[in-house]
C-alpha cells in the first residue's frame, strides 16, 4: 500500500468521485452520440426526396446532388461515431487508473492478500468490469437508446398509426427480454460456478503439478477434470439453449415488427393518406428504432453486472481497515519492535490462536521463541509481517503502527524467511529482488553471498536468471531455504524473522550464517527466530516460549550464561563486539 503525499496527484476515494472527475469526457461522448444519431436521419430523408422528389421530376442532377450529399453526412457519421467510442476507452481508461491508485493506496495488506483467495481481492476485478463496461459497446447501446424516441417521433409524424405499430413491437421485445432475465438467474449462476471450477483447477495443477505427479495424484486429478469439465459443458449448453431461444423469439419480433410497419404504410398509401417515400423512409425508421432497443437489450446482462461491480466496489472502498487510513508518510529507521496485548482468532474457528501476547525487542538484539508444533509459532511470525489479522492489541516498530507501513517502508522492515520456503515463477534474480522492475545486480549478487548461495547460483548455466517454479524444485531443500535468507536480506530489512531454521544454516554453513548474524545485528538490526528446540546460537539475548496461545520468558541456564556473548550495536562498525574483549 502507497500512502498518500503532497507530491503526488489527487487520489479519488470513492467510484463516484473518479466519475466526476471524468465527467467531461462523458458529455463530450454523449454530445458526439447526439450528432450522430441525428445525422442518421440523413437516410429517410434521402429516401424521401429519392421517391417523392426525384424520381416524379426525373431530376438527374438533383439525384447527385443529394446522393453527394447524403455520402457526405455519411462519411461524418462514421468519423464522429469512431471518436465516441475511442473518447468512451480513453475515459475508461482513466477511470480505471484513478481508482486503482486509490485502492492500492488506502487499502491494507491484509485485504490486497486476503487468505484464501489465490487474488488480490481489493476491488481491482470490479474496477477492470467497470472499465470493460465503459470500454465496449455497452455504454455505446445506452446512448443510442436515449436518442431513440427522435426517431419514434419522426415515424409519429410520418402518421400516428405506424408509430404505434412500432410502440407495439418495442412492447413485445422489452416483454421478452424481461422473461428471459427473470428464469436465467439460475442458469447463470450455475455455468458461472462450473466453469470457476475448472479454472480452478487450472490453478491447482499450475502450482502443485510436482506434488501431483510425485504423490501420484494424476488419476484424482484426471477424474476430477473430467468430472469439472462435464459438469461446465452441460451447464453452457443448458444456458445457450436458453439464450438461443430468446435470441431466435427477439430476431423474429424485430423482423415481424420491421414488416408489420412496411405493411401498414403500404395500406396507408393505397388509402392515399401516405406518400410512398414516407412509406419506405418509415420501414427504414423502424430499424434505426428496433436495432437500439436490440442492442440494448442485449447488454442488460452487461449492464447488470456493471451495476453489480460498482455495489461491491463501494461497498470495498467505505467498508476499509482504519489502519488503512493514512495521513502523511511514515518511516522506520530503527528497529525497536513492540507487541502489546496482541491477539489472534482463527478466521475459520473463532478460537483464539494468541492470547495476549506482549514482547518488546531492542535494536541489535536477537530473541528466541521455542514451541511444540502447532502452537502458534508461525501464526505469531506472520502476525508480526501483518499477514495474519489482529483481534486485538497493537504492533509498533519504531513507533509507527505497521498498518500505516508503505510497501517500501514494509520491505525495508522487514525481512522473512518461513519454515516452508515458496516462491513465484520467475527467476532467481526476480526472486531475490522481490519482483522488482529493475533488480540490482550487485545487491542481489550480496544477499545471495550473505545466504551463501552466490556459488551455487553462478555454477548454473543461466546463473541468475534461472527460472524457477513456485517450489523451486531446481534446488534442494536446504538450498531453497537459503534463497530464502538471501530474499529476506535484499532489502537490508531492520528485522530479521526467521522460522524453523533448516539445518542447512544451522550446520552445514554455521561460521557463515554466524557471521551474517554478527554483522546483521552489529548494523543495528534484530532478529525473531522461532524453532521447535533451542538453538545453539550465542547471539539470542532472550528466549521465550509460546504454550496456549501465550508467551512467558524462559530463564537461561547456567551454561547459557557463562558461555554467552552479546553484540554490541556500533553504527559505524561492521563487526561485533564481544562483553569482556579489550
Amino acid at each position: 500500500m502507497v500512502p498518500r503525499t503532497d507530491t503526488e496527484p489527487s487520489i479519488e476515494a470513492t467510484p463516484g468521485q473518479a466519475l466526476r472527475r471524468g465527467w467531461a469526457i462523458l458529455l463530450i461522448a454523449f454530445a458526439l452520440s447526439f450528432m450522430v444519431n441525428l445525422l442518421r436521419l440523413a437516410g429517410p430523408m434521402f429516401m424521401i426526396l429519392i421517391y417523392d422528389r426525384v424520381l416524379p421530376s426525373r431530376s438527374e442532377e438533383t439525384l447527385v446532388a443529394l446522393f453527394l450529399m447524403v455520402a457526405a453526412l455519411l462519411i461524418t457519421q462514421g468519423i464522429l461515431d469512431y471518436a465516441r467510442r475511442r473518447v468512451l476507452a480513453r475515459f475508461g481508461a482513466q477511470f480505471q487508473e484513478r481508482l486503482e491508485i486509490s485502492l492500492f493506496a488506502t487499502t491494507s495488506q491484509n485485504d490486497l492478500f486476503e487468505q484464501g483467495r489465490n487474488k488480490p481481492s481489493t476491488g481491482l476485478d470490479e474496477v477492470d468490469g467497470l472499465r470493460g463496461f465503459f470500454h465496449s459497446g455497452t455504454l455505446i447501446a445506452i446512448f443510442d437508446l436515449f436518442w431513440t424516441p427522435m426517431f419514434l417521433l419522426v415515424v409519429f409524424v410520418l402518421n400516428p398509426l405506424l408509430g404505434w405499430v412500432c410502440l407495439g413491437g418495442m412492447a413485445v421485445m422489452l416483454v421478452l427480454t424481461l422473461i428471459q432475465m427473470i428464469f436465467m438467474g439460475s442458469r447463470e449462476e450455475d455455468a458461472g460456478s462450473a466453469s470457476r471450477r475448472t479454472g480452478e483447477l487450472k490453478t491447482m495443477i499450475a502450482a502443485s503439478h510436482v506434488v501431483v505427479r510425485a504423490q501420484e495424484m494424476t488419476g484424482g486429478f484426471k477424474a476430477r477434470w473430467i468430472a469439472a469439465r462435464s459438469q461446465s459443458r452441460d451447464q453452457a449448453i443448458r444456458l445457450k439453449d436458453w439464450t438461443v431461444w430468446f435470441d431466435s423469439l427477439t430476431s423474429v419480433a424485430v423482423q415481424l415488427v420491421r414488416y408489420s410497419v412496411l405493411a401498414t404504410g403500404a395500406w396507408l398509401t393505397l388509402q392515399g393518406i401516405l406518400s410512398i417515400g414516407a412509406m419506405v423512409a418509415a420501414t427504414f425508421l423502424v430499424s434505426r428504432i428496433l436495432t437500439p432497443v436490440d442492442r440494448f437489450m442485449a447488454e442488460l446482462p452487461n449492464i447488470s453486472a456493471a451495476m453489480r461491480h460498482w455495489g461491491r466496489l463501494k461497498k470495498i472502498m467505505t467498508g476499509r481497515d482504519a489502519e488503512a487510513t493514512f495521513g502523511a508518510v511514515v518511516s522506520v529507521s530503527r528497529s525497536r519492535l513492540v507487541l502489546d496485548n496482541v491477539a489472534v482468532k482463527s478466521p475459520v474457528t473463532g478460537v483464539s490462536i494468541l492470547k495476549g501476547v506482549s514482547l518488546t525487542i531492542a535494536p541489535g538484539e536477537m530473541v528466541e521463541i521455542t514451541g511444540a508444533s502447532g502452537r502458534g509459532k508461525t501464526v505469531l511470525a506472520e502476525t508480526l509481517l501483518g499477514i495474519w489479522r489482529r483481534s486485538g492489541g497493537t504492533i509498533l516498530i519504531d513507533g509507527v503502527h505497521i498498518g500505516r507501513l508503505s510497501d517500501a517502508d514494509s520491505a525495508n522492515a522487514f525481512g522473512y524467511v518461513p519454515e516452508v520456503p515458496v516462491f513465484v515463477t520467475g527467476t532467481l534474480a526476480e526472486n531475490i529482488a522481490h519482483l522488482d522492475m529493475v533488480p540490482d545486480p550487485a545487491r542481489v549478487a550480496a544477499a545471495a553471498r550473505l545466504a551463501c548461495l552466490n556459488a551455487t547460483i553462478t555454477a548454473l548455466p543461466d546463473g541468475y536468471q534461472t527460472l524457477i517454479d513456485p517450489a523451486c524444485t531446481l534446488l534442494s531443500r536446504g538450498q531453497r531455504h537459503q534463497l530464502a535468507l538471501a530474499r529476506a536480506l535484499y532489502n537490508a530489512p531492520r528485522i530479521l524473522v526467521i522460522d524453523e531454521p533448516d539445518a542447512v544454516l544451522m550446520e552445514g554453513i554455521p561460521k557463515t550464517f554466524d557471521a551474517t548474524l554478527n554483522q546483521f545485528l552489529a548494523q543495528g538490526g534484530s532478529v525473531v527466530v522461532l524453532a521447535r528446540k533451542r538453538l545453539a546460537l550465542r547471539q539470542i539475548g532472550a528466549r521465550y516460549v509460546i504454550e496456549a496461545g501465550r508467551l512467558r520468558p524462559l530463564k537461561p541456564t547456567l551454561t547459557e550464561v557463562q558461555g554467552s556473548a552479546s553484540v554490541t550495536v556500533l553504527a559505524n562498525k561492521p563487526k561485533p563486539v564481544a562483553r569482556g574483549q579489550p
